[in-house]
């Protein structure tokens, strides 16, 4: 598929540890490409990584307009904003950014709480590799030894799921997706090791390139 812009909301995150200055000397740059590669439209992803053009995705709810993002900053700026560690900082998560992005941020966060052997979160399209596997869930990497990794199929529209474990006993688990009215859409049941499991592309086509997710680890 082809390359979308830069999302904006991303670079922001990214640039967590980094001073203002430095984002401010960034983001223009950042505009300027995606006013080059931007096929139509206004709007680029608020989340993170390539994305593929796929059909069916929600513009309003999964993009931040360019002025917004910019406007962020300049907010941030002119308000004297501190800058906030996420809220599952104490798990491990080292991000740390304004309040109104690390709100976003937390939504997807690879650190959320496990309660009862079960944590719930969202996956992103946009923050999957297509080069390579990549982090989306580390509650579970402490007290089980187990990560979830996914990285993009090779047309870009899903991504491919790895449920690995770095201990020396396996574990059951089972990852469920869900749709815009929290009902069952796909999931996936198997042992943690190194075997792959494809979302099906329908899942995003139907959801957007934000889908909720829970995942449930043997006691």
């Amino acid at each position: 598929g082809q390359l979308c812009p830069w999302p904006l909301v991303w670079v922001l995150v990214e640039l967590q540890q980094s001073e203002e200055k430095v984002a401010e000397s960034v983001v223009p740059q950042v505009l300027k490409m995606m006013k080059k590669r931007q096929p139509s439209g206004d709007s680029v992803s608020e989340s993170s990584g390539y994305c593929s053009n796929v059909e069916g995705q929600n513009a309003l709810e999964d993009t931040l307009r360019e002025e917004d993002a910019l406007k962020i900053l300049s907010l941030n700026k002119l308000k004297g904003c501190p800058l906030l560690a996420c809220q599952n900082s104490i798990r491990g998560c080292p991000v740390t950014s304004y309040p109104r992005i690390i709100g976003l941020h937390q939504e997807m966060c690879k650190f959320p709480e496990v309660k009862k052997f079960t944590v719930k979160s969202k996956l992103n399209l946009h923050q999957a590799l297509s080069t390579k596997f990549r982090t989306f869930n580390q509650a579970f990497e402490k007290s089980r030894q187990v990560s979830f990794l996914f990285k993009k199929t090779k047309d870009c529209s899903s991504v491919k799921i790895c449920a690995q474990h770095y201990g020396k006993e396996e574990n059951s688990f089972t990852l469920t997706l869900y749709d815009k009215r929290d009902r069952h859409l796909h999931k996936i049941s198997d042992k943690t090791g190194l075997k792959t499991h494809i979302i099906p592309a329908k899942v995003f086509k139907e959801v957007g390139s934000i889908v909720k997710y829970k995942i449930q680890i043997s006691k």
